[in-house]
């Protein structure tokens, strides 16, 4: 397959972005626009709104809207997020434009009936309850308010329940009102589409989509403490470890050596020289794995573990001592090796599958990446030298600077003598 995807900018501020994939019959597609939480006066609204796009229109009632989704053979979501509001889904290539008039629709004329907004109280009060009840959610709840505080990467995107309680129908159509428009829309597709399939009916279905929207201003997170704490959950088996510090943004240049170590550390495999001590040699863990997350303008690294309860002091020593390794026993050259086959290989698979490529497109055009990035990722891999990748480890990954959240059947009072660097 020749790599040589297509952009295409509409008049209303909206961006086309394409990969053809003959191989396969259907179109998959990703796009989002500018209505995340990071746009709300108001916390919980953006969920509310998402959700509610398809609970009928002033078109199309809820049932209605589902009827023909699914007599087009097609499949369509909506998701909120910090930034963005999420599309995604497929459908064949002779429904492009039938489905893309319906997104529009859904964007542009939903009625939020006050029957559905009750409804979607109720499921997302739900989800965050079940969330509440989760040790690896808490866990990572409290570390992520401790490396971004008083920040929208912070928080839930979807609000707290105190929040969600406090949204009125109103509140929702407003928001709807100020933020939902095609200005800095991006749409990727992948699959059976082409330029003409673009121009002659994805263009101009997208082409209708109106309505005031502007890319919102998202502030540099302030300075972080190190901080520890415990979350006493005493009803669960379970305690989940989660530990972390700032790292990256994803423009940065140590990104690529940095997501290298973490690959190394992690994630490889059977999550890396982490989980081969702290799980398979040691047996502390149910499961052990590092991420590197980075967003346009701010970026962190953590680890989670879930384990015994009882064993909550040496699964800390011993992540401890595996971070601690990456400095005294660093990265070798066939580990490194290694890591970059890995990352060069599972692009390419994910690259011969439709939704992957869909989403790999539209990460291109959401970081500024460029057309030609999926040509190049390789060369970047294989170019990071030695002593970038070592570099990255000492500048970055260090515990004694890591925040640690714990949750789970362990005592608050833990929280003064448990052992963390």
């Amino acid at each position: 397959m020749s790599l040589n995807p297509q952009r295409t900018p509409l008049d209303n501020g909206a961006v086309l972005i394409y990969q053809r994939m003959p191989a396969n019959p259907f179109v998959s597609f990703h796009g989002s626009i500018w209505a995340g939480a990071v746009t709300e006066e108001k916390k919980g609204v953006a969920e509310f709104a998402a959700q509610l796009l398809m609970s009928g229109t002033k078109t199309k009632k809820a049932a209605r809207l589902s009827e023909a989704i699914e007599s087009l053979g097609a499949t369509l979501d909506f998701d909120n997020s910090q930034e963005t509001m999420h599309f995604y889904g497929r459908c064949p290539r002779s429904m492009s434009r039938k489905l893309f008039e319906i997104i529009v629709d859904c964007l542009s004329n939903p009625t939020f009936p006050a029957a559905e907004v009750e409804r979607v109280r109720g499921e997302i009060i739900d989800g965050l309850r079940m969330d509440m009840d989760n040790t690896t959610h808490r866990a990572s709840k409290d570390l992520l308010e401790s490396l971004y505080p008083n920040h929208l990467y912070g928080r839930d995107p979807r609000g707290e329940e105190s929040d969600i309680m406090k949204v009125k129908r109103a509140d929702i159509a407003s928001f709807h009102s100020a933020n939902y428009g095609p200005k800095g829309m991006m749409i990727a597709l992948s699959g059976d589409v082409d330029r003409e399939l673009v121009r002659r009916d994805i263009a101009p279905a997208v082409s209708e989509f109106d309505g005031d929207s502007e890319k919102p201003k998202v502030t540099t997170p302030g300075p972080a403490k190190k901080t520890k704490r415990i979350i006493a959950m005493p009803h669960k088996s379970q305690a989940d470890i989660a530990l972390g510090l700032r790292a990256v943004d994803r423009h940065h240049e140590d990104f690529y050596a940095l997501s290298m170590v973490n690959l190394l550390f992690g994630r490889i495999g059977l999550y890396g020289r982490l989980g081969r001590n702290l799980r398979d040699e040691q047996g502390l863990a149910y499961y052990s794995y590092s991420s590197l997350e980075a967003r346009p303008i701010a970026g962190h690294w953590n680890i989670i573990a879930g384990v015994n309860p009882g064993n909550v002091q040496k699964a800390v020593e011993g992540i401890s001592k595996e971070i601690e390794k990456l400095h005294t026993s660093p990265l070798t050259k066939d580990e490194i090796a290694d890591g970059m086959d890995n990352q060069v290989g599972a692009l390419n698979v994910n690259l011969e599958r439709n939704a992957e490529m869909a989403a790999e497109l539209y990460r291109i055009e959401y970081f500024g990446l460029g057309l030609d990035y999926l040509k190049r990722f390789p060369s970047i891999v294989r170019s990071l030298t030695l002593s970038q990748i070592h570099g990255a480890a000492e500048k970055y990954i260090r515990a004694e600077d890591c925040s640690l959240a714990i949750a789970g059947p362990v005592p608050k009072d833990a929280e003064k003598s448990l052992k963390w660097p």
